[in-house]
């Protein structure tokens, strides 16, 4: 959501402060460029690779570590096409992953894994060479109201908009404050504030000094946090069946959504078995959860999760189906 809402706004920002537009004309076209040329490259670039990506493997059998690595490059492909078009790179990049998912292609789990441990990598990186660069920086800012700052906005700010935007979620209470306290934070503050360094806009460097103080403070009070409030939310979600667990996406927290399965207490589960055409109950708890308490209900079928799907497949259509677990 950095990429989608807050960059855009950033970047028309140092726009306006550097006058790299003028007039209806000259606006109209850098909005162009930024909202829909960059996006519908990288867009383009993602979907068409991808494609390619799962082609040649099908033909080819291609091996997973340079899978992997193809994957790198069509996020770096699409970065660059959208920045050579005059777009903004981060959103064509935001695009290309979007459009592997909407396209409904596929790409090698291995992609995912090493993406994961290369970003975690990177970020440690980015952490230590921002350190370096502010280390030359704290001198030039006043650090008492600085961390005043810091203090309203890990302790007051982020928490009460957080709040807000969480208000609708069908979350518990617990998961409520757990993600509040917690996110969004860190590398992508200091990201923007670099954005503005590097177009020269006067007072940079003292606003990328002053975002680095809220940032340590971040990650000191929140790293130093995270182990207990951790385990105290884990401790919680043992005693009892929270609500987001019930849901498998972010958008089955903000609402309905198409799609989606129905639940039923218990009381009209009985109610429905006590009619003439009973639906089929199917038990697809996992070995762990079976194992742990092998209690089921009376006459239901016990199926495995990663099994649901060929088990349906041998059913007649338009007969009601329960599935439950634990």
């Amino acid at each position: 959501m950095n990429d989608l809402v807050v960059l855009p706004v950033v970047l028309v920002l140092i726009a306006v402060a550097t006058d790299q537009s003028s007039g209806i004309g000259g606006w109209s076209a850098f909005m162009l460029k930024l909202l829909l040329l960059g996006p519908a490259i990288g867009f383009a670039v993602g979907g068409a690779g991808s494609w390619v990506m799962s082609w040649m493997d099908k033909k080819m059998s291609i091996r997973s570590e340079h899978q992997s690595l193809y994957g790198v490059g069509l996020v770096l492909a699409s970065y660059t096409a959208a920045t050579a078009a005059g777009g903004d790179g981060f959103l064509g990049a935001f695009a290309a992953g979007l459009a592997v998912v909407m396209l409904n292609q596929s790409l090698c789990d291995c992609f995912l894994e090493y993406g994961e441990v290369t970003s975690e990598m990177a970020m440690l990186l980015a952490f230590v060479l921002f350190g370096v660069v502010l280390s030359g920086l704290l001198e030039t800012v006043d650090i008492v109201p600085t961390l005043g700052l810091a203090a309203s906005v890990v302790f007051a700010i982020r928490p009460a908009v957080l709040g807000v935007v969480l208000a609708k979620a069908r979350m518990s209470w617990q998961a409520h404050a757990f993600v509040s306290w917690f996110g969004p934070r860190g590398l992508n503050s200091l990201l923007l504030a670099l954005l503005v360094v590097q177009a020269g806009i006067p007072g940079s460097e003292l606003l990328l000094a002053v975002v680095g103080v809220v940032v340590m403070a971040s990650v000191a009070i929140h790293g130093g946090t995270a182990v207990p409030v951790g385990m105290w939310y884990g401790r919680a979600a043992a005693k009892e069946v929270f609500e987001e667990e019930r849901e498998s996406t972010v958008a089955g927290l903000f609402g309905q959504h198409e799609g989606e399965v129905p639940f039923l207490t218990p009381q009209e589960l009985s109610d429905l078995l006590s009619q003439p055409d009973p639906p089929v109950i199917v038990d697809v708890r996992t070995r762990a959860s079976y194992n742990h308490d092998g209690t089921r209900v009376p006459g239901s079928v016990r199926v495995l999760p990663d099994g649901a799907i060929d088990w349906a497949k041998d059913r007649p259509t338009g007969q009601a189906v329960v599935t439950y677990c634990s």
